[in-house]
Protein backbone atom coordinates (compact mmCIF):
# COMPACT_ATOMS: atom_id res chain seq x y z
CA UNK A 1 0.00 0.00 0.00
CA UNK A 2 1.63 3.28 -1.07
CA UNK A 3 1.93 6.12 1.43
CA UNK A 4 -0.31 8.33 -0.71
CA UNK A 5 -3.00 5.69 -0.86
CA UNK A 6 -2.63 4.97 2.86
CA UNK A 7 -3.04 8.66 3.62
CA UNK A 8 -6.18 8.91 1.49
CA UNK A 9 -7.56 5.87 3.30
CA UNK A 10 -6.78 7.48 6.66
CA UNK A 11 -8.54 10.72 5.74
CA UNK A 12 -11.54 8.86 4.40
CA UNK A 13 -11.71 6.74 7.54
CA UNK A 14 -11.53 9.77 9.82
CA UNK A 15 -14.20 11.54 7.79
CA UNK A 16 -16.46 8.51 8.05
CA UNK A 17 -16.05 8.14 11.81
CA UNK A 18 -15.84 11.80 12.83
CA UNK A 19 -17.41 13.94 10.12
CA UNK A 20 -20.86 13.69 11.67
CA UNK A 21 -19.42 14.42 15.15
CA UNK A 22 -17.74 17.53 13.75
CA UNK A 23 -20.92 18.81 12.12
CA UNK A 24 -22.93 18.10 15.26
CA UNK A 25 -20.47 20.07 17.40
CA UNK A 26 -20.60 23.03 15.03
CA UNK A 27 -24.40 22.92 15.20
CA UNK A 28 -24.30 22.92 19.01
CA UNK A 29 -22.05 26.00 18.93
CA UNK A 30 -24.99 27.99 17.55
CA UNK A 31 -26.87 27.61 20.84
CA UNK A 32 -24.52 26.70 23.71
CA UNK A 33 -27.14 27.31 26.38
CA UNK A 34 -29.51 24.72 24.90
CA UNK A 35 -26.71 22.24 24.33
CA UNK A 36 -25.49 22.59 27.91
CA UNK A 37 -29.00 22.30 29.35
CA UNK A 38 -29.40 18.98 27.53
CA UNK A 39 -26.05 17.67 28.80
CA UNK A 40 -26.79 18.64 32.40
CA UNK A 41 -30.21 17.01 32.38
CA UNK A 42 -28.81 13.83 30.82
CA UNK A 43 -26.06 13.55 33.44
CA UNK A 44 -28.46 14.20 36.31
CA UNK A 45 -31.07 11.77 34.97
CA UNK A 46 -28.55 8.98 34.36
CA UNK A 47 -27.14 9.29 37.89
CA UNK A 48 -30.22 10.25 39.92
CA UNK A 49 -30.21 6.84 41.59
CA UNK A 50 -26.66 7.07 42.90
CA UNK A 51 -25.87 7.84 46.53
CA UNK A 52 -24.63 11.30 45.54
CA UNK A 53 -27.61 11.89 43.24
CA UNK A 54 -30.13 10.94 45.90
CA UNK A 55 -28.41 13.07 48.54
CA UNK A 56 -28.53 16.10 46.26
CA UNK A 57 -31.99 15.49 44.77
CA UNK A 58 -30.88 15.04 41.16
CA UNK A 59 -34.36 13.78 40.28
CA UNK A 60 -36.01 17.09 41.16
CA UNK A 61 -33.47 19.47 39.65
CA UNK A 62 -35.12 21.41 36.84
CA UNK A 63 -32.18 23.41 35.50
CA UNK A 64 -28.87 25.14 36.14
CA UNK A 65 -30.13 27.42 38.92
CA UNK A 66 -31.57 24.44 40.81
CA UNK A 67 -28.36 22.49 40.29
CA UNK A 68 -26.21 25.33 41.57
CA UNK A 69 -28.34 25.59 44.72
CA UNK A 70 -28.48 21.83 45.33
CA UNK A 71 -24.80 20.93 44.86
CA UNK A 72 -21.90 22.84 46.44
CA UNK A 73 -18.67 23.26 44.46
CA UNK A 74 -16.57 20.13 44.99
CA UNK A 75 -12.87 19.33 45.20
CA UNK A 76 -11.34 15.90 44.81
CA UNK A 77 -11.02 15.57 48.56
CA UNK A 78 -14.77 16.16 48.86
CA UNK A 79 -15.33 13.22 46.49
CA UNK A 80 -12.44 10.95 47.47
CA UNK A 81 -14.43 8.83 49.94
CA UNK A 82 -17.26 8.22 47.45
CA UNK A 83 -14.75 7.33 44.69
CA UNK A 84 -12.97 4.85 46.95
CA UNK A 85 -16.22 3.33 48.29
CA UNK A 86 -17.61 2.84 44.78
CA UNK A 87 -14.40 1.11 43.75
CA UNK A 88 -14.29 -1.05 46.90
CA UNK A 89 -17.95 -2.07 47.03
CA UNK A 90 -19.26 -1.72 43.50
CA UNK A 91 -22.20 0.29 44.85
CA UNK A 92 -23.28 3.32 42.76
CA UNK A 93 -21.96 6.14 44.91
CA UNK A 94 -21.22 8.60 42.08
CA UNK A 95 -22.16 6.92 38.80
CA UNK A 96 -24.79 4.38 37.88
CA UNK A 97 -22.20 2.60 35.72
CA UNK A 98 -19.16 1.08 37.41
CA UNK A 99 -15.82 2.72 36.60
CA UNK A 100 -13.57 0.51 34.49
CA UNK A 101 -10.45 2.67 34.66
CA UNK A 102 -8.92 5.45 36.75
CA UNK A 103 -6.92 8.32 35.32
CA UNK A 104 -4.26 8.95 37.95
CA UNK A 105 -2.77 12.36 38.65
CA UNK A 106 -1.21 14.20 41.59
CA UNK A 107 -3.44 15.34 44.44
CA UNK A 108 -3.39 17.98 47.14
CA UNK A 109 -2.38 15.41 49.78
CA UNK A 110 0.00 12.46 49.82
CA UNK A 111 -2.47 10.18 48.04
CA UNK A 112 -2.82 10.77 44.28
CA UNK A 113 -6.13 11.57 42.64
CA UNK A 114 -7.76 8.65 40.85
CA UNK A 115 -10.29 10.06 38.41
CA UNK A 116 -12.97 7.48 37.57
CA UNK A 117 -13.86 6.64 34.00
CA UNK A 118 -16.75 4.41 32.96
CA UNK A 119 -16.78 2.38 29.76
CA UNK A 120 -18.88 5.13 28.17
CA UNK A 121 -16.42 7.73 29.47
CA UNK A 122 -13.49 6.05 27.76
CA UNK A 123 -15.53 5.88 24.56
CA UNK A 124 -16.23 9.62 24.80
CA UNK A 125 -12.53 10.44 25.15
CA UNK A 126 -11.69 8.19 22.22
CA UNK A 127 -14.37 9.86 20.10
CA UNK A 128 -12.93 13.28 20.93
CA UNK A 129 -9.41 12.08 20.08
CA UNK A 130 -10.63 10.87 16.69
CA UNK A 131 -12.37 14.21 16.19
CA UNK A 132 -9.11 16.05 16.88
CA UNK A 133 -7.32 13.84 14.34
CA UNK A 134 -10.09 14.51 11.83
CA UNK A 135 -9.86 18.30 12.19
CA UNK A 136 -6.08 18.07 11.80
CA UNK A 137 -6.36 15.97 8.64
CA UNK A 138 -9.19 18.14 7.31
CA UNK A 139 -7.21 21.39 7.46
CA UNK A 140 -3.56 20.31 7.13
CA UNK A 141 -1.31 17.65 5.60
CA UNK A 142 0.27 16.96 8.98
CA UNK A 143 -0.76 13.29 8.95
CA UNK A 144 0.74 12.64 5.52
CA UNK A 145 3.63 10.67 7.02
CA UNK A 146 4.40 9.01 10.34
CA UNK A 147 3.30 10.46 13.68
CA UNK A 148 5.65 10.58 16.66
CA UNK A 149 3.40 10.61 19.73
CA UNK A 150 4.66 10.56 23.32
CA UNK A 151 1.94 9.44 25.74
CA UNK A 152 1.70 8.13 29.29
CA UNK A 153 1.70 4.54 30.46
CA UNK A 154 -1.63 2.81 30.00
CA UNK A 155 -1.32 0.54 33.02
CA UNK A 156 0.56 1.76 36.08
CA UNK A 157 -1.17 -0.43 38.65
CA UNK A 158 -4.53 -1.54 39.99
CA UNK A 159 -6.87 -0.18 42.61
CA UNK A 160 -7.58 -2.33 45.72
CA UNK A 161 -10.56 -3.97 43.99
CA UNK A 162 -8.57 -4.65 40.83
CA UNK A 163 -9.60 -1.82 38.48
CA UNK A 164 -6.57 -0.59 36.50
CA UNK A 165 -5.21 2.94 36.73
CA UNK A 166 -2.72 4.90 34.68
CA UNK A 167 -2.86 7.42 31.84
CA UNK A 168 -6.08 7.30 29.85
CA UNK A 169 -4.28 8.90 26.90
CA UNK A 170 -1.85 5.96 26.94
CA UNK A 171 -4.68 3.46 27.16
CA UNK A 172 -6.49 4.97 24.18
CA UNK A 173 -3.22 5.37 22.24
CA UNK A 174 -2.81 1.61 22.46
CA UNK A 175 -6.38 0.94 21.31
CA UNK A 176 -6.59 3.20 18.25
CA UNK A 177 -7.74 1.74 14.93
CA UNK A 178 -5.29 0.11 12.53
CA UNK A 179 -5.19 3.09 10.15
CA UNK A 180 -3.89 5.37 12.90
CA UNK A 181 -1.70 2.80 14.67
CA UNK A 182 0.04 2.05 11.40
CA UNK A 183 1.29 5.64 11.34
CA UNK A 184 2.66 5.65 14.88
CA UNK A 185 6.43 5.54 15.27
CA UNK A 186 6.37 4.52 18.94
CA UNK A 187 4.53 1.38 20.00
CA UNK A 188 2.46 1.79 23.16
CA UNK A 189 4.81 -0.53 25.04
CA UNK A 190 7.55 2.12 25.08
CA UNK A 191 5.56 4.09 27.65
CA UNK A 192 5.80 1.12 30.02
CA UNK A 193 9.59 1.20 30.25
CA UNK A 194 9.98 2.00 33.94
CA UNK A 195 13.39 3.66 33.83
CA UNK A 196 13.08 7.23 32.51
CA UNK A 197 16.55 7.35 30.96
CA UNK A 198 15.95 4.06 29.16
CA UNK A 199 12.52 5.19 28.00
CA UNK A 200 13.82 8.43 26.51
CA UNK A 201 16.76 6.61 24.92
CA UNK A 202 14.38 4.11 23.32
CA UNK A 203 12.23 6.95 21.98
CA UNK A 204 15.32 8.70 20.62
CA UNK A 205 16.47 5.59 18.78
CA UNK A 206 13.07 4.81 17.28
CA UNK A 207 12.64 8.43 16.23
CA UNK A 208 16.06 8.64 14.63
CA UNK A 209 15.44 5.38 12.78
CA UNK A 210 12.37 6.70 10.94
CA UNK A 211 12.85 9.62 8.54
CA UNK A 212 9.19 9.79 7.48
CA UNK A 213 7.77 11.65 10.50
CA UNK A 214 5.57 14.60 9.57
CA UNK A 215 3.92 15.25 12.95
CA UNK A 216 5.13 15.10 16.52
CA UNK A 217 2.64 15.30 19.37
CA UNK A 218 2.65 15.27 23.16
CA UNK A 219 0.94 17.19 25.95
CA UNK A 220 3.83 19.33 27.17
CA UNK A 221 6.49 20.68 24.77
CA UNK A 222 9.16 20.33 27.46
CA UNK A 223 9.07 16.60 26.67
CA UNK A 224 10.47 17.29 23.21
CA UNK A 225 13.18 19.56 24.59
CA UNK A 226 14.23 16.81 26.97
CA UNK A 227 14.14 14.25 24.15
CA UNK A 228 16.40 16.35 21.95
CA UNK A 229 18.88 16.63 24.83
CA UNK A 230 18.91 12.82 24.94
CA UNK A 231 19.43 12.65 21.15
CA UNK A 232 22.55 14.74 21.47
CA UNK A 233 23.92 13.55 24.82
CA UNK A 234 23.69 9.91 23.65
CA UNK A 235 24.26 10.49 19.95
CA UNK A 236 26.82 7.71 19.52
CA UNK A 237 24.55 5.15 21.22
CA UNK A 238 21.50 6.31 19.25
CA UNK A 239 23.22 6.27 15.86
CA UNK A 240 24.93 2.94 16.50
CA UNK A 241 21.49 1.50 17.26
CA UNK A 242 20.07 2.97 14.03
CA UNK A 243 22.95 1.45 12.07
CA UNK A 244 22.54 -2.02 13.57
CA UNK A 245 18.76 -2.12 13.94
CA UNK A 246 18.97 -3.09 17.62
CA UNK A 247 17.78 -1.19 20.66
CA UNK A 248 20.41 -0.55 23.36
CA UNK A 249 20.44 -2.80 26.40
CA UNK A 250 17.70 -1.97 28.89
CA UNK A 251 15.46 -0.26 26.32
CA UNK A 252 13.18 -3.19 25.57
CA UNK A 253 9.85 -3.15 27.44
CA UNK A 254 9.23 -6.34 29.38
CA UNK A 255 6.07 -8.42 29.17
CA UNK A 256 4.85 -6.99 25.84
CA UNK A 257 4.17 -8.63 22.50
CA UNK A 258 4.67 -5.36 20.55
CA UNK A 259 8.40 -5.12 21.19
CA UNK A 260 9.81 -2.19 19.19
CA UNK A 261 11.57 -3.21 16.02
CA UNK A 262 13.13 -1.30 13.13
CA UNK A 263 15.36 -2.16 10.22
CA UNK A 264 19.10 -1.50 10.28
CA UNK A 265 19.96 1.63 8.30
CA UNK A 266 23.70 2.33 8.36
CA UNK A 267 23.31 4.92 5.60
CA UNK A 268 20.90 7.02 7.65
CA UNK A 269 23.09 6.66 10.73
CA UNK A 270 26.11 7.89 8.74
CA UNK A 271 24.21 10.86 7.30
CA UNK A 272 23.03 11.95 10.74
CA UNK A 273 26.55 11.48 12.15
CA UNK A 274 27.99 13.71 9.43
CA UNK A 275 25.36 16.34 10.22
CA UNK A 276 26.22 16.13 13.90
CA UNK A 277 29.93 16.56 13.18
CA UNK A 278 29.20 19.59 10.98
CA UNK A 279 26.65 21.38 13.17
CA UNK A 280 27.81 20.15 16.57
CA UNK A 281 24.24 19.34 17.59
CA UNK A 282 21.27 17.67 15.93
CA UNK A 283 17.81 19.21 15.68
CA UNK A 284 14.40 17.80 14.80
CA UNK A 285 14.81 19.40 11.38
CA UNK A 286 17.91 17.23 10.85
CA UNK A 287 16.16 14.05 11.95
CA UNK A 288 12.79 14.66 10.27
CA UNK A 289 13.29 16.95 7.29
CA UNK A 290 9.60 16.70 6.28
CA UNK A 291 8.25 17.68 9.71
CA UNK A 292 5.01 19.63 9.11
CA UNK A 293 3.41 20.09 12.53
CA UNK A 294 3.84 19.91 16.27
CA UNK A 295 0.68 19.30 18.31
CA UNK A 296 1.02 20.23 21.98
CA UNK A 297 -0.14 22.61 24.67
CA UNK A 298 0.71 26.21 23.86
CA UNK A 299 -0.90 28.06 26.78
CA UNK A 300 0.37 28.93 30.23
CA UNK A 301 3.97 28.02 30.98
CA UNK A 302 4.26 26.04 27.74
CA UNK A 303 4.84 29.23 25.74
CA UNK A 304 8.43 29.52 26.95
CA UNK A 305 9.13 25.88 26.17
CA UNK A 306 7.81 26.38 22.64
CA UNK A 307 10.17 29.34 22.19
CA UNK A 308 13.05 26.98 23.00
CA UNK A 309 11.63 24.24 20.78
CA UNK A 310 10.90 26.35 17.69
CA UNK A 311 14.55 26.71 16.50
CA UNK A 312 14.85 22.91 16.50
CA UNK A 313 12.02 22.51 13.97
CA UNK A 314 11.88 22.73 10.20
CA UNK A 315 11.44 26.22 8.74
CA UNK A 316 7.86 27.42 9.13
CA UNK A 317 6.74 24.31 11.02
CA UNK A 318 3.50 25.27 12.81
CA UNK A 319 2.76 24.46 16.44
CA UNK A 320 -0.91 23.56 16.87
CA UNK A 321 -2.77 23.77 20.15
CA UNK A 322 -3.66 20.38 21.61
CA UNK A 323 -6.58 21.80 23.59
CA UNK A 324 -7.58 22.18 27.22
CA UNK A 325 -7.13 18.59 28.37
CA UNK A 326 -6.78 17.40 31.96
CA UNK A 327 -6.97 14.14 33.84
CA UNK A 328 -10.44 15.15 35.01
CA UNK A 329 -11.93 16.29 31.72
CA UNK A 330 -11.33 16.63 27.99
CA UNK A 331 -12.27 20.29 28.13
CA UNK A 332 -11.94 21.53 24.57
CA UNK A 333 -11.37 20.28 21.05
CA UNK A 334 -9.47 22.24 18.42
CA UNK A 335 -11.94 22.34 15.54
CA UNK A 336 -9.63 24.43 13.33
CA UNK A 337 -5.90 23.98 14.06
CA UNK A 338 -4.93 26.79 11.69
CA UNK A 339 -6.57 29.46 13.85
CA UNK A 340 -6.63 27.54 17.14
CA UNK A 341 -10.40 27.47 17.59
CA UNK A 342 -10.66 25.39 20.75
CA UNK A 343 -14.29 25.10 21.80
CA UNK A 344 -15.65 23.38 24.88
CA UNK A 345 -16.82 19.79 24.64
CA UNK A 346 -20.28 21.16 25.29
CA UNK A 347 -22.13 18.02 24.17
CA UNK A 348 -20.26 15.81 26.63
CA UNK A 349 -19.54 17.85 29.76
CA UNK A 350 -21.29 20.66 31.62
CA UNK A 351 -19.23 23.79 32.28
CA UNK A 352 -19.52 26.63 34.76
CA UNK A 353 -17.29 29.66 34.99
CA UNK A 354 -16.46 32.26 37.62
CA UNK A 355 -14.86 35.59 36.79
CA UNK A 356 -11.22 35.40 37.87
CA UNK A 357 -11.18 38.58 39.93
CA UNK A 358 -14.48 37.76 41.63
CA UNK A 359 -13.41 34.19 42.41
CA UNK A 360 -10.10 35.23 43.95
CA UNK A 361 -11.75 38.03 45.93
CA UNK A 362 -14.32 35.56 47.26
CA UNK A 363 -11.50 33.21 48.32
CA UNK A 364 -9.97 36.00 50.40
CA UNK A 365 -13.36 37.09 51.78
CA UNK A 366 -15.57 34.05 52.56
CA UNK A 367 -18.56 36.27 53.33
CA UNK A 368 -18.60 37.56 49.78
CA UNK A 369 -21.18 35.79 47.62
CA UNK A 370 -20.26 34.42 44.21
CA UNK A 371 -22.42 33.34 41.27
CA UNK A 372 -21.15 31.17 38.46
CA UNK A 373 -22.23 31.43 34.84
CA UNK A 374 -22.32 29.11 31.85
CA UNK A 375 -20.70 29.06 28.41
CA UNK A 376 -23.43 31.34 27.09
CA UNK A 377 -22.53 34.03 29.66
CA UNK A 378 -18.84 34.49 28.88
CA UNK A 379 -17.29 37.67 27.47
CA UNK A 380 -14.39 38.02 25.06
CA UNK A 381 -11.04 38.89 26.58
CA UNK A 382 -11.95 37.94 30.15
CA UNK A 383 -10.38 35.28 32.38
CA UNK A 384 -12.45 32.67 34.22
CA UNK A 385 -12.04 29.83 36.68
CA UNK A 386 -13.50 26.54 35.40
CA UNK A 387 -15.96 24.22 37.20
CA UNK A 388 -16.98 21.01 35.40
CA UNK A 389 -19.63 18.35 35.70
CA UNK A 390 -18.87 15.09 33.91
CA UNK A 391 -20.84 11.94 33.23
CA UNK A 392 -18.15 10.00 35.09
CA UNK A 393 -18.89 11.26 38.59
CA UNK A 394 -17.39 14.73 38.96
CA UNK A 395 -20.14 17.17 40.00
CA UNK A 396 -19.46 20.91 40.10
CA UNK A 397 -15.79 20.02 40.28
CA UNK A 398 -13.39 22.91 40.83
CA UNK A 399 -10.59 22.48 38.29
CA UNK A 400 -8.63 25.42 39.76
CA UNK A 401 -7.71 26.30 36.19
CA UNK A 402 -7.92 29.73 34.58
CA UNK A 403 -9.00 30.07 30.94
CA UNK A 404 -9.39 33.10 28.69
CA UNK A 405 -12.02 33.77 26.05
CA UNK A 406 -10.12 34.59 22.86
CA UNK A 407 -13.00 34.63 20.38
CA UNK A 408 -16.16 32.81 19.36
CA UNK A 409 -17.29 30.04 17.04
CA UNK A 410 -20.83 31.12 16.30
CA UNK A 411 -22.14 31.81 19.84
CA UNK A 412 -19.73 29.53 21.67
CA UNK A 413 -16.54 30.98 23.18
CA UNK A 414 -13.07 29.86 22.12
CA UNK A 415 -11.12 29.02 25.28
CA UNK A 416 -7.39 29.21 25.92
CA UNK A 417 -5.66 27.89 29.05
CA UNK A 418 -3.90 30.64 31.02
CA UNK A 419 -2.53 28.93 34.14
CA UNK A 420 -3.40 26.98 37.25
CA UNK A 421 -5.29 28.96 39.89
CA UNK A 422 -4.07 30.25 43.21
CA UNK A 423 -2.11 27.84 45.35
CA UNK A 424 -1.16 25.55 42.44
CA UNK A 425 1.72 25.84 40.00
CA UNK A 426 2.69 23.78 36.99
CA UNK A 427 5.82 24.21 34.88
CA UNK A 428 5.83 20.92 32.99
CA UNK A 429 2.57 19.37 34.19
CA UNK A 430 3.59 18.51 37.76
CA UNK A 431 0.71 20.43 39.41
CA UNK A 432 2.38 21.28 42.71
CA UNK A 433 0.01 22.30 45.50
CA UNK A 434 0.57 24.86 48.26
CA UNK A 435 -0.37 22.34 50.95
CA UNK A 436 2.28 19.92 49.66
CA UNK A 437 4.93 22.64 49.79
CA UNK A 438 3.94 23.74 53.28
CA UNK A 439 4.12 20.18 54.62
CA UNK A 440 7.39 19.38 52.85
CA UNK A 441 9.19 22.54 53.96
CA UNK A 442 7.93 22.35 57.54
CA UNK A 443 9.07 18.75 57.88
CA UNK A 444 12.44 19.32 56.21
CA UNK A 445 13.24 22.37 58.36
CA UNK A 446 12.26 20.47 61.53
CA UNK A 447 14.62 17.64 60.60
CA UNK A 448 17.42 20.21 60.53
CA UNK A 449 16.57 21.38 64.05
CA UNK A 450 14.93 24.73 63.42
CA UNK A 451 11.71 26.33 62.16
CA UNK A 452 10.91 28.73 59.33
CA UNK A 453 8.63 31.63 60.29
CA UNK A 454 8.46 32.70 56.64
CA UNK A 455 9.01 30.89 53.36
CA UNK A 456 7.74 31.03 49.79
CA UNK A 457 8.32 28.64 46.91
CA UNK A 458 8.44 30.29 43.48
CA UNK A 459 7.97 28.48 40.18
CA UNK A 460 10.34 29.84 37.54
CA UNK A 461 9.02 28.80 34.15
CA UNK A 462 11.99 30.19 32.22
CA UNK A 463 14.45 28.20 34.35
CA UNK A 464 12.19 25.11 34.52
CA UNK A 465 12.52 24.81 38.28
CA UNK A 466 11.55 26.01 41.74
CA UNK A 467 13.30 28.22 44.27
CA UNK A 468 12.55 28.07 48.00
CA UNK A 469 13.09 31.41 49.78
CA UNK A 470 13.24 30.69 53.51
CA UNK A 471 13.75 32.77 56.63
CA UNK A 472 14.88 30.63 59.58
CA UNK A 473 14.43 31.06 63.33
CA UNK A 474 18.09 30.17 63.78
CA UNK A 475 20.54 30.77 60.95
CA UNK A 476 23.52 28.43 60.63
CA UNK A 477 26.98 29.93 60.88
CA UNK A 478 28.54 31.02 57.61
CA UNK A 479 30.77 27.99 57.11
CA UNK A 480 27.74 25.67 57.47
CA UNK A 481 25.24 27.54 55.30
CA UNK A 482 26.01 25.91 51.97
CA UNK A 483 25.66 22.42 53.45
CA UNK A 484 22.50 23.49 55.31
CA UNK A 485 20.91 24.87 52.13
CA UNK A 486 21.80 21.68 50.27
CA UNK A 487 20.35 19.49 53.02
CA UNK A 488 17.19 21.62 53.12
CA UNK A 489 16.75 21.34 49.34
CA UNK A 490 17.27 17.56 49.48
CA UNK A 491 14.78 17.15 52.32
CA UNK A 492 12.09 19.21 50.62
CA UNK A 493 12.64 17.37 47.35
CA UNK A 494 12.31 13.97 49.04
CA UNK A 495 9.05 15.00 50.68
CA UNK A 496 7.58 16.46 47.48
CA UNK A 497 8.48 13.40 45.45
CA UNK A 498 6.74 11.19 48.01
CA UNK A 499 3.46 13.11 47.93
CA UNK A 500 3.30 14.22 44.28
CA UNK A 501 3.67 11.50 41.65
CA UNK A 502 3.88 13.95 38.78
CA UNK A 503 6.53 16.14 40.44
CA UNK A 504 8.57 12.98 41.00
CA UNK A 505 8.15 11.93 37.38
CA UNK A 506 9.19 15.32 36.01
CA UNK A 507 12.26 15.43 38.24
CA UNK A 508 13.21 11.87 37.31
CA UNK A 509 12.93 12.62 33.59
CA UNK A 510 14.97 15.81 33.90
CA UNK A 511 12.15 18.08 32.75
CA UNK A 512 12.32 19.89 36.11
CA UNK A 513 15.62 21.15 37.50
CA UNK A 514 16.64 20.42 41.11
CA UNK A 515 15.15 22.66 43.79
CA UNK A 516 17.15 25.77 44.62
CA UNK A 517 17.22 27.29 48.13
CA UNK A 518 17.86 30.91 49.12
CA UNK A 519 18.24 31.60 52.85
CA UNK A 520 16.81 34.93 54.02
CA UNK A 521 17.79 37.25 56.86
CA UNK A 522 15.52 37.88 59.83
CA UNK A 523 12.72 40.32 59.02
CA UNK A 524 12.16 39.18 55.43
CA UNK A 525 8.65 37.91 56.21
CA UNK A 526 7.62 41.16 57.87
CA UNK A 527 8.97 43.16 54.95
CA UNK A 528 7.06 40.93 52.53
CA UNK A 529 3.84 41.46 54.45
CA UNK A 530 4.31 45.25 54.53
CA UNK A 531 4.81 45.33 50.78
CA UNK A 532 1.69 43.24 50.12
CA UNK A 533 -0.42 45.49 52.35
CA UNK A 534 1.03 48.57 50.66
CA UNK A 535 0.05 47.02 47.33
CA UNK A 536 -3.57 46.87 48.44
CA UNK A 537 -4.13 43.59 50.29
CA UNK A 538 -6.23 44.02 53.42
CA UNK A 539 -4.08 43.78 56.52
CA UNK A 540 -6.75 42.02 58.59
CA UNK A 541 -7.25 39.40 55.88
CA UNK A 542 -3.59 39.00 54.98
CA UNK A 543 -2.34 35.48 54.39
CA UNK A 544 0.89 34.25 52.89
CA UNK A 545 0.57 32.43 49.58
CA UNK A 546 3.38 29.93 50.04
CA UNK A 547 3.48 28.84 46.40
CA UNK A 548 3.25 31.04 43.35
CA UNK A 549 4.87 31.88 40.03
CA UNK A 550 7.99 34.04 40.07
CA UNK A 551 6.35 36.41 37.58
CA UNK A 552 3.55 37.11 40.09
CA UNK A 553 5.86 37.96 43.00
CA UNK A 554 7.49 41.41 42.93
CA UNK A 555 9.23 41.21 46.32
CA UNK A 556 13.02 41.63 46.16
CA UNK A 557 14.25 38.54 48.01
CA UNK A 558 17.84 39.31 47.05
CA UNK A 559 17.74 42.30 49.42
CA UNK A 560 17.41 39.83 52.31
CA UNK A 561 19.59 37.00 50.99
CA UNK A 562 22.19 35.54 53.34
CA UNK A 563 25.41 34.59 51.54
CA UNK A 564 25.87 30.84 51.52
CA UNK A 565 29.64 31.16 51.98
CA UNK A 566 32.50 33.63 51.87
Amino acid sequence: MTDGFSYRMLRAGLAATSGRTYRSLLGACADPRAAQDQVLQRILSDNAGTRFGAAHRFGSIAGFDDYRRAVPVQTYEDLREAIELQEATGAPYLTASKPVYYNQTSGTVAEPKNIPLTKAGLARIQRLQRLAAYTLSRRTSALGGKVFVVSGAAHEGTMPAGTPFGSASGLLYASQGKLLRRRYVLPASVSDIADYDARYLAMAVLGAADASVTTMATANPSTFIRLMDVFNASADVVLDAVATGRLPAGCRPEGHSDVPSFRADPGRASALRRRLETAGRLTYADIWSDLRAVVTWTGGSCGLAIERLQPMLTDGCPVFELGYLASEVSGTVNIDPLDGSCVATLQDNFFEFADRDDWEAAADDPDRGLQTGTLADLEAGRDYYVIVTTADGLYRYDMNDIVRVTGFVDRTPVLSFVQKGKGVTSITGEKLYEFQVMSAVTAAVAELGTVSPFFIMLADVAEAGYTLHAELASTPVREQRADFAGDLAAGVERALRQVNVEYSAKRASGRLDPLRVQLLASGAGDAFRRQRVADGQRDVQFKYLRLQYSTECTFRFDDFAIPASD
